[in-house]
This record gives structure tokens, sequence and C-alpha cells, in this order.
């Protein structure tokens, strides 16, 4: 007698089997939301200008050479600090230029009586020194609050000293011409602030304000899910990745690479290396579990291939969009695609993260001569 097959076993309609996420097919989930910080990528892509220090690390000198293009011009940076910059320090540079970008800032044109005092604060000289000025009104605890920390008093005295630290980067810039040959040089301070009562009055350097209110040839920065990544390398790796991945393609980095642009410069001995690549991978992985984030190995485990989720527009944005008269076109096969709704984790940090509003919709910001805005001196 025969054995009998065994019995494959069915699978109900109700309970289909799980289809694990294949790399080949990018995830599908789309940003419906405004709270980013439309930032120059200058500082972003500069090697060493911020870095992930550990907390008593003895202060290092800075010294960063980079180019870029502001305005279609070729320019040539040397940014230079008697301290080194940190992951905080970037992202109270972020904050700042999101509230640049939601107009929460007062214009303060060449020719305005209080011009030439803040001028000389941002120790502008040569090129830009006519440029108008974007002042930002904000508080120590504003600020802390917008980068993901609570406004206690410890928090505000670790913005002022953030503040101190990019204040004393000093910034020499030359323009160039095709070939090569500088045309026009100056110097400013990468950030310079006045003190009053209750207020700050923070100014940026002329290209991160100009980058911010324009909002052209910038790195959108989703400033929720950088209050929610953990550690400060993963908090480097994001910004880097926010500036340089595309939207639903992907694209092929090298860890060597990642490194250097998290670290600033290349391991020194083989157990750094070890050390920061385990450190990379742990900020891979971090950053990989944000909503729409795909970082994918190849195979031999070297390089990353990474693309980062769509900005779909505001809930406002569609809604306005769903209102306009549509003219009649022929009919075509649609397929709708459901959007992954995956919610963010909150960064578990030893301060309690501030639940902080999204940000505005964009508006004309006023001027210093404005009487919405009284302008303290």
């Amino acid at each position: 007698m025969k054995p009998s097959k065994p019995v494959k076993p069915s699978i109900s309609p109700k309970r289909r089997p799980i289809r694990h996420h294949k790399p080949e097919e990018p995830a599908r989930y789309a940003v419906d939301y405004m709270d980013h910080a439309p930032v120059w990528q200058g500082p972003i892509f500069a090697p060493g200008l911020f870095r992930p220090t550990q907390n008593g690390a003895p202060a290092a000198p800075l010294e960063v050479l980079f180019s870029a293009k502001v305005e279609t011009r070729s320019m040539r940076y040397v940014l230079r600090s008697p301290e080194a910059l940190n992951v905080t320090d970037q992202a109270v540079y972020f904050f700042l230029c999101q509230r640049i970008a939601a107009s929460k800032y007062v214009r303060l044109p060449c020719g305005h009586e209080s011009f030439d005092e803040y001028s000389r604060a941002l120790s502008v000289r040569g090129l830009w020194k006519d440029k108008q000025l974007a002042v930002i009104v904000a508080t120590p605890s504003e600020i802390a609050a917008g980068i993901g920390l609570t406004r206690t008093g410890t928090n505000a005295k670790a913005m002022l000293a953030s503040l101190n630290r990019l204040s004393q980067v000093t910034m020499e810039f030359q323009m160039v011409n095709e070939s090569g040959s500088a045309i026009g040089q100056g110097t400013s301070r990468f950030l310079s602030f006045l003190c009053f009562d209750e207020n700050l009055n923070i100014m940026l350097n002329f290209e991160s304000a100009l980058m911010a209110i324009h909002r052209k040839g910038v790195a959108l920065v989703n400033m929720r899910e950088h209050r929610g990544l953990r550690t400060k390398p993963a908090k480097r790796l994001h910004a880097w990745l926010s500036a340089w991945a595309s939207e639903g393609s992907r694209k092929l980095v090298g860890l060597e690479r990642l490194m250097v642009s998290i670290w600033g410069e290349a391991p020194a001995t083989p157990s750094v290396r070890k050390d920061r690549k385990r450190t990379l991978r742990q900020a891979i992985e971090e950053v990989s579990r944000l909503p729409g984030w795909t970082c994918v190995y190849t195979e031999k485990g070297d390089q990353l291939l990474v693309a980062k989720p769509v900005f779909a527009g505001t809930k406002a944005q569609q809604g306005s969009q769903a209102s306009k008269p549509k003219k009649p076109a022929a009919e075509s096969a649609a397929t709708p695609t459901h959007r992954a709704v995956t919610p963010t984790s909150v960064a578990t940090t030893p301060t309690e993260v501030a639940a902080t509003p999204t940000a505005d919709l964009l508006k004309p910001a006023c001027s210093a001569d404005s009487e919405e805005l009284w302008f303290a001196l």
C-alpha cells in the first residue's frame, strides 16, 4: 500500500502570508506635513564643520574649506573657529533656518538706522556688506523647544552656549570666475546675536539667510524626524542624507564616505575605524526606521542604497489643489496606492521631548519699519 502524500495546508483568504519588503521596491510613503528647515547645503556637506563629539571632550580648533554656488556665482569658503561645532549646534542652526522660512524674522535693509550696528555685530566686510540682514527674534527656551528639548533653565543655558560657539566661526569667502581666479572677496561671522532683556536678536550669514528665504537649492531637513532621532551620529547622518539622497529613487554611497561625512576625517587607526563603522551601522539602522526611508546594504556590505521619503505637500496644499476645477480629460485606469500610516517614534533623551507645533504656512515677513514688531536697540 502506497503511503499517502502529506496534505498541503490551505491558506485562508482572510489570512494571507506575510510579504517581506523587497529592496527593489522602495517604501510607498509620502510626508504630508510641513516641519522642514530649508538649509544651505554648503555647511551640511562641509567635512568636519558639524560632528558628533563626546561630552566633556577638550575644545579643538576648527578649519574647514569648501566650495559652493550662491546666486549662480561660484564661491570658495574657509571657516575657522577656536572650538569645533557639535550636533547640538547643527540643530540650532537648522532651527534658525526654519524660522526664516516661516517668515518669523525681521528684514533689515541697508540704509536702516540699525543696519550698521547689526552689520558690525556680524562682522560683514567686502562682498555682501550692503545686503539686507534677516534678524530672528527668539528666546533661548524657544530654541530649546524647537530642537526637541524642554523649556528648562539648563537647556536655555545650553542654547546660549551653542550660539556662542556658532558666533565664534569666521567665514572668509572668495567669488571666482570660470578660470578659478578670485574676482571678489569678503569676511563675515557664521552667526551673531545681540542680547536684550528677554529676547535674542540673531543674524545668520548672508548665504544661509538667502537660501532659507528663497528655498531654492537647499536641503529640506525634516525637523520632526531630526528631533525623533536618539543618537548624535544618527542626527548627523540624517542631515547629510537629507541633502544628498533623492526622493523615491535610490542612490549608492560607500560606508567609507559616510564615515568621513559624519566625523569630518578618515579614521586614524584600525581600532578607530572599527568603532566608527560599528557606530555608523547603528546610525544607519536608526535612520532606516524612520517612515519612508530606505537604507539597504549591497551584497558586500561596504555600500548603501538610500532613498528618502517623498514630500507630497501639506493637507492644506492638497485641499487647495483639490478645490481647483479640473479640465475634462480622457478616462484612464488608475490604481491608488495607500499611504503607510506609521507614527514617528519620539526620542528617548535625558530630558523630556517638548511637543513643538508644526511650522506655520509661509507668509510675508514684516519689515523693520513695520509697527507689528518693535525693534529694540
